[in-house]
């Protein structure tokens, strides 16, 4: 993953700006939910969709298709964050803020076709855009100085996923690209 010269650094100071614009600590978790709120994106299950076929609804929501997990749809001026009812809280958090981080990143929308399967497939892909949504969107669950908090409270691992609504893999995953362990242990040594 190469990004754009300043990138790393500009998420790092977005979350710490929408934790201040919504009353909360650069340490505080930031739920997807709360960040939706905020940028004005109605967040829906697949069975929240009116209108929507039983058949339908039971496609998009099989455990067994990895296809998608969540969507993002403009309806005029408004984004519309729609996402597959089987995750895990954590899981649920990390796949809506990944969708706000490319609203907030002002990435245009994918295009996606539904195969007779039921797998959406998308048509105008970009993995350029995806590094940076990801990105995004794990700086936005867990900013260094939450990271930092976390390691200095000496939380567990599933504490800290149960306070911050974050998965191991995500929690594990910032916390080896920011190098937070090891700057900890050179304080130290």
């Amino acid at each position: 993953m190469a990004f754009r010269r300043g990138f790393k650094s500009q998420c790092e100071r977005r979350s710490v700006e929408f934790r201040r614009n919504l009353g909360l600590q650069p340490a505080d978790p930031l739920s997807a939910d709360k960040l939706a709120e905020h940028l004005g994106v109605t967040v829906w299950s697949v069975s929240d969709v009116a209108g929507l076929a039983p058949e339908d609804q039971q496609v998009l929501s099989d455990h067994g298709d990895n296809s998608w997990a969540a969507m993002t749809m403009r309806i005029a001026t408004d984004d519309l964050v729609i996402y597959k009812p089987v995750q895990s809280p954590g899981r649920r958090n990390n796949v809506i803020m990944h969708e706000l981080a490319h609203i907030v990143l002002g990435h245009e929308l994918a295009e996606a076709c539904m195969l007779e399967d039921g797998s959406l497939v998308p048509g105008n892909f970009s993995q350029e855009q995806e590094d940076e949504a990801d990105w995004l969107a794990g700086t936005l669950l867990l900013p260094r100085p939450a990271l930092l908090a976390i390691r200095a409270r000496q939380l567990s691992d599933t504490d800290a996923c149960s306070a911050y609504l974050v998965s191991r893999d995500m929690l594990n995953w910032r916390i080896r690209m920011t190098g937070v362990d090891y700057q900890l242990s050179r304080r130290h040594a």
